[in-house]
């Protein structure tokens, strides 16, 4: 049921990517997602992943457009093995695929800021202590809800560098035991990316 999901966006998203007129412009997506997870009690981010995908936008007005991506993002959380820690490991993989939409702002030449949210699903987890895995996913939610916030700045006509951060709205997995605080109520996703982006 969700590979016809994925395939439906795949083939929906690139078709408004080809439509010609309409003002629609569009173009692909690539680099750096720092990530860790809030409430696991590491310090972060302090795990590098993958950010790759297609993008799509339209002016509607001199300096305001909205945007619409389809992207895979490797988020998780990573603690390397030091005397600090008594030498324990531990890395958790998430792989998503995500849908982000924003609203975007040329606020000066060159520069835009933007804003949105984002649905991102669950394709693949893993996760290992001290190079010992189990299988994990089946306690993350398939979801992933975010607010997002960031900002262009356009190299050459057509490619502009992004930085980007990104929270989970709602949690990715209860903590421990399912013990819950206030605003918070279990462990969520949080994500600083360096994106190039390239108008086709």
């Amino acid at each position: 049921m969700m590979r016809n999901i994925y395939i439906v966006l795949f083939f929906l998203f690139f078709g408004i990517l080809s439509t010609k007129g309409q003002e629609f412009r569009g173009g692909v997506l690539g680099g750096l997602a720092t990530t860790e997870i809030s409430g696991d009690r590491l310090q972060g981010p302090n795990k590098a992943g993958i950010y790759a995908g297609a993008y799509v936008y339209r002016y509607f007005s001199p300096n305001s457009s909205f945007q619409m991506e389809l992207d895979f993002i490797q988020k998780g959380s990573r603690e390397n093995p030091d005397s600090s820690n008594a030498f324990q490991s531990y890395l958790l993989r998430l792989n998503y695929v995500e849908i982000p939409v924003h609203y975007k702002y040329d606020f000066i030449e060159n520069a835009t800021l933007e804003t949105g949210l984002s649905l991102g699903v669950l394709v693949s987890s893993y996760e290992a202590v001290n190079t010992y895995e189990w299988v994990s996913g089946s306690d993350f939610d398939q979801f992933d809800l975010s607010f997002n916030v960031g900002l262009y700045y356009t190299l050459l006509e057509g490619l502009r560098i992004n930085v980007r951060y990104s929270n989970s709205i709602l949690p990715v997995r209860p903590h421990a035991g399912g013990a819950s605080w206030r605003l918070n109520k279990g462990q969520y996703n949080e994500v600083l990316s360096f994106v190039l982006f390239l108008d086709l």
